[in-house]
């Protein structure tokens, strides 16, 4: 072989070992772009699984977050429901029934869901002092208050804008460094309170910071957390303990009916609602026709006292007579929304000794003796069988007390049963019209 054919045969080699060489690198090429292609193809799948399943999550806690509210509010019917009923079926020998009856909802199942409600103290209202109604004499026999804060509340609640001595007005208000203008009108809540000169939080809330009257682990820790606490297991609550804004004056009466405006009623109506004798029931009328009447007239004099100066002389009320009477009876209709009165039957016992004229041993005997009744006080008469309660004393705090209360104060937690999540509603149920009405919701 010679020269020139060696050379043609090596470069036909060299052409065929390159042509491998290119066909060897497309397929190792193609190769590795199928294999970035799927693994492209991995990564995106992923995301969207994993996208897919972040929303699918999303959306099972949505729907448990809605199980759980729902449940929550299947609560709330429930306590409207039977306040309702109790309200329109009451049990007139026993006024603490709705609230036995609230606490004893307790927990029911749903469908997928659960609900619990709590009623502490029966969810009254009325337990506490309702700052909308209290006066001066009252607010200074409250721990920590001074003249010129009870001065200062007072002035923030009514309508004109004139200063009480040691109070504040408009003009305080706008001279602060963020100014602002007070309510001159009722309060709407109990943290509404902070807004006041010399309210300060910590008169007004004491350990519970969060006002939900329970005792929570941060305020049972001592200086762990906030708020400071003294970590004794009993909550402190400060003023809110003994003051609402919630409570609601009028309502039905003891015998589920309307109450009985004396200044529109004819005498006949006070006989049949009250069971009177027609003597007795006319002069109740015209008494209660008087510009300056009260219903604290009755439990102060006899009717032979009020019927001086009428030809009747009718029989005096019993102290039975008198307190059905107080129950059914209103002299003028309360306004829509008016401040409620103490309920002496779910009230503490520290709250009695701050009613003016109440000394410490007569709010001892209240107790003792309203501890002896399983039903509580029927009426605010029953008050006059308590050793030392006199009817002039009775007369001038009358005004301030009632044995049923109007509004309730309820929790109701809904729980979902799959996700174990929880929604909880803090609502107050007002009866002072039917159909009750919620007041106020709160979602803590």
């Amino acid at each position: 072989m010679n020269t020139h054919d060696a050379i043609a045969r090596a470069a036909v080699t060299r052409g065929i070992v390159a042509r491998r060489d290119r066909s060897s690198f497309r397929r190792a090429f193609a190769t590795l772009m199928v294999l970035w292609v799927l693994v492209f193809a991995v990564v995106i799948v992923a995301a969207i699984q994993a996208s897919s399943y972040s929303q699918a999550a999303a959306g099972r806690d949505a729907l448990a977050r809605v199980r759980a509210h729902w449940a929550a509010r299947a609560g709330v019917e429930a306590a409207i429901a039977r306040v309702e009923y109790e309200t329109e079926n009451p049990d007139e020998q026993d006024p603490l029934r709705l609230s036995e009856e609230l606490e004893l909802i307790g927990e029911n199942s749903l469908d997928g869901a659960r609900f619990k409600v709590d009623a502490p103290a029966g969810g009254d209202a009325h337990r506490k002092f309702n700052v909308n109604r209290m006066t001066r004499e009252q607010f200074l026999l409250f721990p920590d208050m001074t003249e010129d804060i009870a001065d200062s509340i007072l002035d923030w609640i009514d309508t004109d804008d004139d200063s009480r001595p040691l109070g504040a007005e408009r003009g305080f208000y706008a001279a602060q460094a963020y100014p602002y203008v007070p309510r001159n009108g009722p309060l709407r809540s109990i943290a509404e309170l902070e807004l006041i000169f010399g309210c300060s939080p910590e008169l007004v809330r004491g350990e519970d910071w969060n006002l939900n009257g329970r005792l929570d682990p941060s305020e049972d820790d001592g200086d762990a957390s906030w708020p400071d606490d003294n970590a004794d297991g009993v909550l402190d609550a400060g003023w809110s303990a003994l003051m609402t804004t919630a409570s609601v004056d009028g309502g039905y009466a003891a015998s589920g009916q309307p109450r009985l405006d004396l200044r529109s009623a004819a005498a006949d109506d006070v006989t049949r609602r009250v069971g009177l004798a027609p003597d007795q029931a006319q002069v109740i009328i015209t008494h209660a026709s008087g510009a300056a009447a009260t219903m604290g007239d009755f439990i102060r004099r006899t009717l032979s006292q009020l019927s001086q100066e009428q030809a009747l002389r009718p029989a005096n009320l019993t102290n039975e007579e008198l307190g059905t009477l107080l129950n059914e009876c209103e002299i003028g209709a309360a306004s829509a929304g008016a401040p409620g009165k103490l309920n002496i039957n779910t009230c503490e016992a520290e709250a009695l000794q701050y009613l003016p004229d109440i000394t410490p041993g007569l709010a001892d005997a209240i107790i003792f003796d309203r501890a002896s009744r399983p039903s509580g006080y029927r009426s605010v008469a029953d008050l006059l069988n308590v050793p030392a309660m006199s009817r002039n004393r009775l007369s001038r705090i009358a005004q301030s007390l009632d044995v049923r209360s109007n509004t309730f104060v309820i929790s109701s937690r809904g729980r979902d049963d799959r996700t174990a999540l929880e929604a909880e509603l803090v609502v107050v149920i007002d009866r002072s019209t039917l159909p009750a009405t919620i007041a106020e919701v709160r979602r803590p």
